[in-house]
């Protein structure tokens, strides 16, 4: 196990005086460590040239392998340790917006059903394999298809123009022609929204695409709410900004986006018990939550993740 270690250590940092460092040994030892395994192995893991080193195909593999395993052991270690081998702790990642607005506001009614139980929430924006993570789960918008992974829907995603309170005439809001000419704020998994939403409100010869893009909600739910632009949001993701008055819808034309928001979670995973709570706690949220967010359908689908 220090020899798996110590090669975990210079895999990562691609040096053995960084390893060296982290593990609090000399590089001598560390060097040694790693010949003793490439000894046992009969496998050469790394290129050594002069004092650098790189791995080798083999290496490459390899250190995934360890790497992943050196984590399995961590994360049991440390539910052991938090529970005294009862309860279960799940690793969900979600996206950063819809994790902070939507989901852990809920965590609440899952812990007190489950008080044994911890989630840990991670910030993923894109897709990853979960091979490659000790990821138990993750909530994301797009297509139900993950490589590897089961899909459970939660539910659809529609978009409606909000903006500061500039942007009305009083308390009259703009007509659907003033509004598209407007400066207007785009969500970057979302380019073709704005023209989605000007074909469903009959509104033609508008340059949609012009205007600054961000990568991530929140991100836009702010500069919507510094009176920078015009925004497609869901409403479920800006409720308190709609209470406080900080944001005012604007037209209620509303687009529906073609992708989804789905859990996927491993194949390899599907029947272990914590997570078939969770997927069951999910679904209950989402029955929840889904009659108060019912609203029209738009006549055409904005583009999808």
């Amino acid at each position: 196990m220090t020899a798996l270690i110590a090669f975990d250590a210079a895999a990562r940092h691609q040096s053995v005086t960084r390893a060296a460092d982290e593990l609090a040994l000399t590089e001598s030892a560390v060097s040694r460590q790693i010949s003793l395994l490439e000894d046992q192995l009969q496998v050469r893991l790394f290129n050594r040239v002069k004092k650098r080193i790189s791995l080798t195909r083999a290496g490459v593999v390899y250190a995934a392998d360890v790497a992943s395993t050196i984590s399995r052991i961590e994360r049991g270690t440390l539910e052991i340790m938090a529970h005294e081998g009862e309860g279960g702790i799940l690793e969900i990642a979600a996206l950063p917006t819809v994790g902070t607005q939507w989901l852990i506001p809920r965590l609440t009614s899952l812990y007190d059903k489950r008080p044994d139980m911890t989630i840990n929430l991670s910030a993923r924006s894109n897709r990853f394999l979960f091979g490659e993570t000790t990821l138990d789960g993750a909530l994301y918008f797009g297509k139900a298809s993950w490589p590897g992974a089961f899909s459970d829907y939660l539910f659809d995603e529609e978009l409606v123009p909000v903006g500061h309170a500039k942007f009305l005439n009083g308390d009259v809001r703009p007509d659907a022609q003033n509004l598209a000419s407007c400066r207007l704020l785009h969500l970057m998994t979302r380019p073709e929204a704005w023209r989605a939403w000007c074909v469903a409100a009959g509104v033609a010869h508008e340059n949609v695409m012009r205007g600054p893009r961000f990568e991530i909600q929140s991100m836009l739910i702010s500069a919507a709410c510094a009176g920078q632009g015009v925004a497609l949001l869901p409403r479920f993701l800006i409720a308190d900004q709609l209470r406080s008055g900080k944001l005012k819808v604007l037209s209620e034309v509303s687009v529906r986006s073609e992708g989804a928001y789905y859990f996927s979670y491993p194949e390899d995973k599907a029947d272990e018990p914590h997570l078939t709570f969770f997927r069951a706690w999910l679904q209950e949220q989402t029955r929840i939550f889904q009659p108060r967010t019912t609203q029209a359908r738009a006549r055409r689908p904005a583009s999808p993740s």
